[in-house]
């Protein structure tokens, strides 16, 4: 049955990023807004007016043409369909003012176009659908990158564009191999599924899992995202790499492992490991940065790294909270690049050096990002703990179930992820100390708060944050992600413990009021300037946030991995660059232009042809 309910999602953004190529900015804000808040109040209907029956318990309808399921939707694409809408409001709102001027024509064309593209990856069930989808969200990306004001925009566009082509080639080329190996003669992903059990479906899989894990930014395909943070516009940042292309690609994940493929444990070990390593290089790597769109970009890729383990590790309880840290990642790491928009609009840089004291001057900002640092640090009773809760208890327990010679690899990957979750927490520490806290700069002693629509977008990411942790299993994991779980067949979690996040958030606040009573009772340190003789303090002489961490790049056993690093020698875009250049140049020597010598090429290939012959 046709559903025009299914269709809106597509239809409405495409329309409204064609008619906004002919509308001046003003009218392009007013269409996007109003097309965006019917979309969520569409989904909002849905979940929590009218709690369609139908939709409810997977019965959706579908879009056929000529005889052939383009779009349909099921639990798992309906809660992910949800906070696309979600985030778009969102970042919507905030994007309504601060938009730099001779971007603002083209990001407002841009960003719907984005919205239809990522709902139909989401709706689509026809594998050509979905491959046209998937290779629109990237155009959509390469073309955002564009719109960048740094010098080194252009060429992050170029890599982020091959990046995403690459892996889309290649999941073309595996959802091929996947037809060829089961003879379907449907193009329909939900009639895929493969038992990966011998070279060819090996094959398959991890082409198609290229694909998810250049989209969320998984390791070793996450390199383009540091850069896109970096050199985009701020909100592209937050719409694209911190929110949506997270959700597509873990989305795709999710699929992978539950419906297209049938996956052994050795499959569930090797996602396992991956996700371990991509949550710790990640965060080495961020705790080494002075740029803070970098530092957020990859902590971006880090919180990826929970999200494979979970969901790659097999476990009902892990599953459910890679799919919850999936939504978590996407509203806490919004919230985070949006305030650090805010100070950078505010401001001009997003150098962490060049910046410091900055709480005083805007509070709301400071806030708004403390709630988020907190969120994505695991800090009860903020929705990053309970995820990442999940994620642990879950591979724990796949740990205890595994053969004695896989328990410890379980183990090990285990640690690094909790291990990275406390060196998030220490870089955000000195995120936080060198925007918000310290000495502030004097030249920005007259910075003011940032526009409301701008802490109104981020106060309702922290309002989210907070939610999703005080009630998380009320509200995602009930609404949202055990009906995904049951309508894919999948066994619900059963938990073990006791999680009271009312009483952790009383506790938090007690101890966080008795700190400050005994802070001002025993206060005894008188602030002074540094003594320079009776000179003036120069700037030079001001300690700034990231002072005590550069002790990390020199430490014995680091330096050289971090000085390699510089080198890009573990980015593998830079690597394929440097290896088809030395390619190139080996070609170049053999075609010096020279008749004589093609002449003999000639020869030599027609002698070899009738050798062969």
């Amino acid at each position: 049955m046709n559903s025009p309910f299914i269709l809106l999602f597509v239809a409405v953004p495409a329309i409204v990023a064609l008619v906004n190529l002919f509308l001046p900015v003003l009218l392009r804000k007013l269409l996007n807004l109003l097309s965006s808040l019917f979309l969520l109040y569409s989904m909002i209907d849905v979940f929590f007016i009218s709690k369609s029956a139908e939709l409810l318990r997977g019965d959706f309808g579908a879009i056929t043409i000529w005889g052939q399921e383009i779009f349909s939707v099921d639990q798992m694409s309906l809660f992910t369909l949800f906070f696309i809408q979600i985030l778009a409001v969102i970042i919507l709102i905030y994007s309504l003012k601060g938009v730099q001027a001779d971007a603002q024509k083209s990001f407002y064309a841009l960003f719907p176009l984005t919205i239809a593209a990522c709902n139909g990856v989401i709706l689509s069930d026809h594998a050509i659908s979905f491959v046209v989808f998937w290779g629109l969200s990237g155009m959509t990306l390469f073309l955002f990158a564009l719109l960048g004001r740094t010098k080194e925009s252009p060429a992050t566009a170029v890599k982020t564009i091959l990046i995403m082509g690459g892996t889309d080639a290649l999941l073309v080329m595996g959802l091929a191999l996947m037809w060829v190996l089961q003879g379907q003669a449907s193009w329909a992903l939900s009639a895929l599924n493969t038992p990966v059990t011998d070279g060819l479906s090996w094959l398959a899989f991890f082409l198609v899992l290229s694909a998810a894990f250049a989209k969320a930014g998984g390791f070793p395909l996450h390199t383009w995202l540091p850069d896109f943070s970096r050199d985009a516009q701020v909100e592209s940042a937050a719409l694209l790499p911190a929110s949506l292309d997270k959700l597509l690609g873990i989305y795709l994940l999710a699929r992978i492992v539950t419906t297209w493929f049938t996956i052994s444990f050795i499959l569930n070990l090797i996602l396992m490991t991956l996700g371990a390593i991509t949550v710790i290089t990640a965060v080495m790597m961020a705790m080494n940065q002075h740029n803070g769109r970098r530092l957020l970009g990859y902590h971006a890729v880090s919180q990826v790294g929970y999200m494979i383990l979970g969901i790659g590790s097999g476990n009902p309880v892990a599953f459910a909270g890679g799919l919850f840290h999936m939504i978590n990642n996407t509203i806490y790491k919004s919230n985070l690049f949006l305030t650090l928009g805010s100070v950078e609009k505010q401001t001009g840089t997003n150098e962490l050096d060049d910046l410091g004291g900055l709480a005083r001057n805007m509070p709301i900002t400071f806030i708004m990002a403390l709630v988020g640092a907190l969120s994505i640090s695991g800090i009860p009773p903020f929705n990053g703990f309970f995820s990442k809760w999940m994620i642990y208890q879950g591979v724990l327990e796949t740990a205890k179930t595994a053969a004695p010679g896989y328990q410890l690899w379980i183990l090990v990957c285990l640690i690094l992820a909790i291990f990275g979750s406390a060196l998030t927490l220490a870089s955000f520490m000195k995120f936080l100390h060198a925007i918000y806290l310290g000495k502030r700069p004097e030249k920005l002693k007259d910075i003011k708060e940032t526009s409301a629509n701008q802490w109104i977008a981020t106060g309702a990411l922290a309002v989210l944050c907070l939610i999703f942790g005080l009630a998380a299993v009320a509200v995602p994991l009930k609404i949202f992600i055990y009906p995904a779980m049951a309508n894919a067949g999948l066994e619900l979690p059963a938990f073990s413990g006791l999680y009271q996040p009312i009483l952790l958030l009383a506790l938090f606040l007690i101890i966080f009021a008795l700190g400050m009573i005994i802070y001002v009772i025993t206060k005894n340190v008188r602030p002074d300037e540094i003594y320079l003789g009776g000179m003036a303090p120069l700037e030079k002489f001001r300690i700034v946030g990231t002072a005590f961490y550069n002790e990390i790049r020199n430490m014995r056993g680091l330096k050289g991995v971090y000085d390699a690093a510089d080198k890009q020698a573990f980015d593998a875009y830079a690597v394929g660059e440097k290896s088809s250049l030395a390619l190139s140049r080996l070609f170049q020597k053999a075609h010096p232009g020279l008749l004589q010598l093609y002449v003999l090429f000639i020869v030599i290939g027609v002698v070899v042809f009738l050798i062969v012959l």
